[in-house]
């Protein structure tokens, strides 16, 4: 059988997350439609008939201040280490190539590179002219692929494209694996996920997530998470007047859970306050950020 990594990169908010999880038709990376969604690398799993392909979900390619910004950066560079294919995904909306053009000009790899020109039904014509032409121009080796990750428009090609680039092995993953991540990083990523949903400005930019105790039986689990504030004025407002937000993030965080993995979830979330940890290597780690190799 064909079996390899292809990692899925892009600078922040191209559709990366919508893409793996269309391409596997499972959700497996968090989806939002605020930039910086992904923090960690996330291995999805496709499996069919004599292939297997691994895409890597990365955080977006970008220039940051902050020390998580240089974490995530790295962890998306480091995504290309091993790999046998590079799908990098460029939103078809775009008017100003210049930012791709950096990213691109900065990734080092020998590996095939593959341009994915991803919200094409939200994109007229020319424009997707227009972008084809300056990346023909630019890198003529590179194949091009018109793709819809939200509409599921060009997914065949993508993966038959990948699997060209593959070659004769062993599967690196049982037939039945979906992702690399348990459980505990899923309901994290949830969590996280909801956040971003309910909080607006840079508020859950501003929060981690650590999964605190999992107890999974039979058919249900039950969850302790704690969410850490930079700050405590953003702590009041997660918690919100009462605990109407808090509440809302955890039910919201529960039903999202419960229809991924089919059982009940019971989930409490509790809210603290860890000054300044995006910019603090020993917080950063304590968190979960930071490891195998990251800073």
């Amino acid at each position: 059988m064909k079996a390899g990594f292809c990692a899925i990169l892009g600078r922040p908010n191209v559709g990366k997350s919508t893409l793996i999880n269309a391409l596997l038709s499972k959700k497996v990376s968090i989806v939002t439609p605020r930039a910086q969604t992904t923090r960690e690398d996330v291995n999805g799993i496709y499996n069919e008939k004599g292939l297997q392909i691994v895409f890597i979900d990365t955080p977006g390619l970008f220039e940051g201040k902050e020390a998580l910004d240089k974490i995530m950066d790295k962890a998306a560079r480091r995504s290309i280490s091993g790999i046998d294919v590079v799908l990098y995904l460029i939103d078809a909306t775009q008017i100003d190539f210049s930012p791709d053009d950096k990213v691109l000009a900065s990734i080092k790899t020998s590996k095939p590179i593959i341009l994915i020109f991803n919200k094409v039904d939200l994109a007229t014509a020319p424009m997707v002219a227009d972008l084809a032409k300056h990346f023909q121009e630019l890198y003529p080796s590179y194949q091009q692929i018109e793709a819809s990750a939200l509409k599921n428009y060009g997914l065949k090609e993508i993966k038959a494209v990948v699997a060209s680039h593959l070659l004769e092995g062993e599967p690196f993953y049982p037939a039945g694996q979906l992702t690399d991540k348990d459980h505990p990083f899923m309901a994290k990523e949830v969590i996280r996920q909801e956040l971003l949903h309910f909080l607006k400005e840079e508020i859950p930019h501003q929060c981690a997530v650590t999964i605190t105790s999992f107890e999974e039986k039979k058919d249900s689990c039950k969850i302790n998470a704690m969410i850490s504030c930079e700050k405590a004025t953003q702590k009041a407002i997660v918690i919100g007047h009462g605990g109407t937000m808090i509440k809302k993030i955890s039910m919201s965080a529960r039903h999202e859970l419960e229809k991924i993995w089919q059982e009940n979830v019971t989930l409490i979330c509790e809210v603290d306050c860890l000054p300044g940890w995006r910019n603090n290597p020993e917080k950063l780690k304590k968190l979960g950020y930071g490891k195998g190799g990251d800073n």
